[in-house]
């Protein structure tokens, strides 16, 4: 292709060349505006798919101005080939960047990162998600200019264009868990991607590394990871939070936007430059005050030092027994009684059991945190009181959840019996309870006399029996649906009296029997139709 032309463009050098096809370095005739140009593999341009894909980086690029964003001139086919133009810019891929560095001082990663906000923000506020957010597709100028480049899997938002349910769109040391796992994706996936890319950047190597692709998105999904400043501790620990929050696996733990991320990201320059020069003029050193002696004799007549030290003190002991008016006004009596009231107060509040519902609220917010710390602590001071306190507490099946949350953490590589534990536990959370039985009723024959594995043999033995009375209870009820049906046939028929005579005697009924939630909350629906 050197020295040929397409439509305006004539090519000069081959710059680069990827998955869906080549860039050229190419000089508009006429203006001599130079171009890097893309051009469609020719095996690739028969291939519908790949064409529609090429097709929609260019609708793509063509509705982003953004001066973090490589700039789109234009589009073509001409000869077979499908082409378009953009611009070029001098500099370097991270990619390349992290070849010849290893890693980036953290100053510079920070700068890479407030400007990289504002473009994908632009590009999220146009309807857009970049999905393979990666070192290689960021380029940096010489004067330190940041730009975003390679929109070739980028998906609008409404689109229904080049979806593939089930499938992975991106680069396995890059991707979301959440495109690891086929799901849709949102802003939040690239400001994964991000918080990956910023990782890769501090540390040489991305948070994640595997065998191949399938472990890759595992790893993702599943994996914890070295904080950044555990590898290389210079970096301040207000970006390794903000790279820690970025790589959460709940999308909804992540910033929300990437407004809010750099608001917390240019703060947080700010904040670290006032730090550094406050540092830098203390390393400076204090001026020396030179010592200045005195060899003039005191005047005749006057105090000497000590005499005038023994006055200050004495004028300053009697101002402290005075006081100052707020101090005199402490010290009343019916004032000093008050206070001694409220300290008793506060210690007996401090010290009063806390509630069931206070309990969960206090160790939920902790188990947010990916911290095994911060989990031990939720479970010793609130989940296992919890769970000893209120046995029949409501939020059982949450708290089961942080339980799986909390041990995965503390044992990332699990037994056997504790994988097929959580595996049953899972499919009885999703409702699949005929399956959860089956796991557990194996698991339980298969490691039963293993001492290792005896905790979790007798959680699974305790969930089958969990699962048999659910079932007993769901017999016994059943009895009543024509009950039910009866009173929503008596509302249905205008006598509202009647139908509420038969809710409220089984309120009455079943209202001190833990296994009757699901009548009552049957009485509670039809009372609302």
């Amino acid at each position: 292709m050197i020295d040929e032309r397409l439509g305006k463009w004539r090519i000069f050098k081959e710059l680069g060349r990827g998955g869906m096809g080549r860039v050229y370095l190419a000089q508009e005739e006429g203006t001599g505006r130079q171009a890097a140009l893309k051009i469609l593999a020719g095996e690739l341009a028969q291939d519908i798919g790949f064409l529609q894909r090429f097709q929609r980086e260019i609708e793509t690029l063509g509705q982003l101005s953004h001066p973090n964003i490589v700039r789109f001139y234009e589009s073509g086919h001409e000869n077979g080939h499908y082409f378009y133009a953009m611009e070029y810019v001098e500099g370097q891929s991270l990619d390349e960047t992290l070849l010849a560095q290893k890693r980036l001082p953290w100053r510079e990663v920070l700068d890479i990162a407030v400007q990289l906000c504002p473009a994908l923000r632009h590009v999220h506020d146009h309807g857009v998600i970049h999905r393979d957010l990666k070192p290689s597709n960021i380029i940096r100028t010489a004067s330190g200019q940041v730009k975003l480049m390679d929109f070739g899997i980028a998906k609008i938002f409404a689109s229904t264009h080049l979806t593939a349910t089930g499938g992975v769109v991106g680069t396995a040391e890059f991707v979301s868990p959440e495109q690891a796992s086929g799901k849709p994706v949102t802003k939040r996936s690239d400001l994964y991607s991000l918080g990956v890319v910023l990782y890769t950047l501090l540390v040489g190597r991305p948070p994640f590394e595997g065998t191949g692709v399938l472990d890759l998105l595992h790893k993702h999904r599943y994996a914890q990871f070295d904080k950044p400043q555990k590898i290389v501790p210079e970096i301040p620990y207000e970006i390794d939070d903000i790279v820690c929050q970025l790589l959460e696996k709940d999308p909804a733990k992540r910033p929300p936007d990437c407004l809010v991320l750099y608001k917390q990201l240019d703060s947080l320059r700010k904040r670290l430059d006032r730090r550094l020069q406050n540092t830098e003029a203390t390393g400076r050193s204090d001026a020396t005050v030179a010592e200045q002696r005195t060899d003039l004799e005191e005047p005749s007549g006057l105090p000497g030092p000590a005499t005038l030290m023994s006055k200050l003190m004495r004028e300053e002991i009697a101002r402290q027994k005075l006081g100052s008016p707020l101090s005199q006004f402490i010290n009343h009596p019916a004032v000093l009684v008050t206070l001694l009231a409220i300290v008793v107060g506060l210690m007996v509040w401090g010290f009063w059991p806390l509630d069931q519902d206070t309990l969960y609220e206090r160790g939920a917010r902790l188990m947010e945190s990916s911290r095994l710390s911060d989990m031990n602590q939720a479970w010793r001071e609130y989940l296992e009181p919890l769970e000893r306190r209120f046995p029949n507490h409501s939020y059982q099946e949450q708290v089961e959840k942080f339980r799986i949350k909390w041990e995965t953490a503390k044992n990332p590589q699990p037994s056997e019996a504790q994988h097929f534990y959580q595996l049953g536990e899972r499919m009885r959370q999703e409702g699949n309870e005929r399956g959860a039985k089956e796991i557990w009723s194996n698991m339980a024959a298969a490691f039963d006399g293993n001492d290792a594995d005896r905790d979790w043999v007798q959680r699974a033995q305790k969930g089958l029996a969990d699962l048999e009375k659910k079932a007993a209870r769901g017999d016994r009820l059943k009895a009543l649906k024509p009950v039910m049906d009866r009173a929503a046939a008596l509302q249905q028929q205008g006598k509202a009296d009647e139908a509420e005579k038969i809710w409220t005697a089984l309120e009455t009924l079943y209202r001190n029997d833990l296994s009757a939630g699901d009548l009552l909350a049957e009485i509670r629906k039809q009372r609302g139709k």
